[in-house]
């Protein structure tokens, strides 16, 4: 059985003389440049990396794809995939660290100053007049988490400290930790919105979450609300985003993804006065290649042993 790790920046292949040694059953190969990635692989059963539709074609005896991101929707998109047999699973739970200080650090760019001071900087402008009379404490506001997964949890666990009440949605809410106020189903979005003054998005993209966050779905926010979006682009609206943020319906907004990605450099979201926009880097942190060594590790094992499911299995048919 080949196991085939592929170009990737997180230095995965580090732990390959470990798993040669470990399982000895198996060879293990890195392909380190994507433009040799089509020959590589078509003779692995097991893969550890990004596909794309041509890559994944050339996969003729391909079995299981660790992915190295939390979200798969890329994977899913591939023409054929989900009808496969092959197995996916995620790097969940890698990035809910990482991706909850993100988030908190973009709200307090616009509650602490940050992102105003930087600006003025670039002006050689003391404004301390015109700054400080604008800056708010967390303390008793409002944290609406819409998905209260890994990243979600992760979030609620930090902004606890800040004496903030938080509420949150998830299709499976699961236990509700004690400093969580409200862990409601999916379907309770609209109170969520209506009693925010932070909404933070981590739910993964699927086709049930596209659109989530609509023109509807703004209107419901407070005119001193902030929206972020963490997760994957395509589940907040852009044009209904820049809309309110133009007209005064919301205060502020950051988003670290976007749809398309690269955000084209004509697009107008770039301009919108309080948006603050970051290039999907949110996920960084120096043990995200441990991380997913782990999981990769694991399931290595689980799979070789044929015990299914493996951890953080993907359900292709939900997404997630």
């Amino acid at each position: 059985m080949k196991v085939l790790v592929g170009p990737n920046p997180m230095g995965l292949e580090r732990a390959l003389p470990e798993f040669r040694e470990a399982y000895p059953e198996a060879t293990f190969e890195h392909c380190a440049a994507q433009a040799d990635l089509v020959d590589a692989i078509a003779d692995a059963e097991v893969y550890a990396g990004w596909l794309n539709a041509d890559v994944f074609a050339a996969a003729g005896q391909l079995k299981w794809v660790q992915s190295p991101s939390s979200g798969v929707n890329y994977f899913l998109q591939i023409p054929g995939f989900i009808e496969s047999d092959v197995l996916l699973t995620s790097a969940s739970g890698t990035h809910g660290a990482c991706l909850a200080e993100s988030a908190l650090g973009m709200i307090f760019a616009f509650t602490r100053g940050l992102r105003a001071s930087i600006l003025s900087q670039k002006q050689h402008e003391w404004k301390n007049g015109s700054i400080r009379p604008t800056m708010v404490e967390l303390t008793g506001s409002t944290l609406g988490i819409v998905g209260f997964g890994a990243v979600g949890r992760a979030l609620a666990k930090r902004a606890q400290a800040f004496d903030m009440r938080i509420v949150a949605t998830d299709a499976c809410p699961g236990d509700k930790p004690d400093y969580v106020a409200e862990l409601w189903e999916a379907d309770r979005l609209g109170d969520l919105l209506r009693q925010s003054d932070y909404v933070v998005v981590t739910v993964p993209y699927a086709p049930q979450t596209d659109g989530l966050i609509g023109a509807a779905e703004l209107s419901l926010m407070s005119p001193s609300a902030m929206l972020v979006g963490i997760s994957r682009g395509g589940i907040i609206d852009q044009v209904a985003l820049a809309d309110a943020l133009r007209e005064g319906r919301l205060a502020a907004a950051a988003l670290d993804v976007c749809k398309p990605e690269p955000l084209p450099a004509d697009d107008p979201l770039w301009d919108v006065e309080n948006l603050l926009l970051s290039a999907h880097i949110a996920g960084g942190t120096q043990f995200e290649g441990a991380h997913v060594t782990d999981i990769l590790r694991e399931n290595l094992g689980r799979f070789l042993r044929g015990e299914l499911p493996l951890r953080n299995q993907v359900d292709k048919d939900r997404w997630f």
